[in-house]
């Protein structure tokens, strides 16, 4: 079984999706690059970004309970506690960075676990190195991240975002280009076999 068939891709899929995993790389270092150059604005947008993130979930969950469970008090806590969480994002957003702060610790560790078990799967093919070179900077990272916190996460924030959304941009234009060049080659060896046929 070759390569490509152990994970369950065909030639024509390793394309499509290559191409659209370099697009979305390179959209995702650009942003990463923004986050880079202006900490604090990246800090502020994560937070907002969160905030009405909260309070759309605050909004779909109390509807539901609403409809569905509008009698039990427990059913009520979720979406106000969604909406709290909201509410305090949008109006304290200094505080708010702070405790973003520590999820982006927690993210940035999980972010690692998820890398390196993905680079050890994909590891005979090109661009794994730069899936592991992800998840070790996502360790540094978030010890960076915690032993400044709180005083520093008003710039860490936005800069350790950018710079994992700008290295998760370059481990996917890797993994893409390396899917495109896996197809190529298996479609060469497909064509030989045809050929010695």
């Amino acid at each position: 079984m070759t390569f490509v068939g152990r994970f369950g891709f065909d030639e024509e899929t390793l394309k499509k999706y290559s191409t659209q995993t370099v697009v979305a790389g390179v959209l995702m270092a650009i942003i990463g690059l923004v986050g880079v150059m202006a900490p604090s604005l990246m800090s502020f947008v994560v937070v907002n970004f969160l905030a009405w993130l909260f309070l759309f979930s605050a909004i779909v969950q109390g509807y539901i309970t609403y409809k569905s469970y509008r009698h039990s008090a427990g059913a009520w806590l979720k979406p106000v506690i969604s909406l709290i969480a909201a509410v305090l994002l949008l109006f304290f957003p200094i505080e708010g960075v702070a405790a973003v702060g520590i999820m982006l610790a927690a993210y940035l560790l999980v972010d690692a676990y998820s890398s390196f078990a993905f680079a050890w799967q994909y590891r005979p093919a090109k661009g794994w190195v730069l899936m592991l070179v992800n998840g070790l900077l996502s360790v540094v990272l978030a010890v960076i991240l915690l032993v400044g916190w709180p005083f520093s996460s008003l710039v860490l924030v936005g800069l350790f975002v950018g710079i994992s959304l700008f290295f998760d941009g370059v481990a996917l234009i890797g993994m893409g280009l390396g899917a495109k060049k896996l197809a190529s080659d298996e479609e060469k060896k497909n064509n030989e076999k045809k050929d010695e046929k």
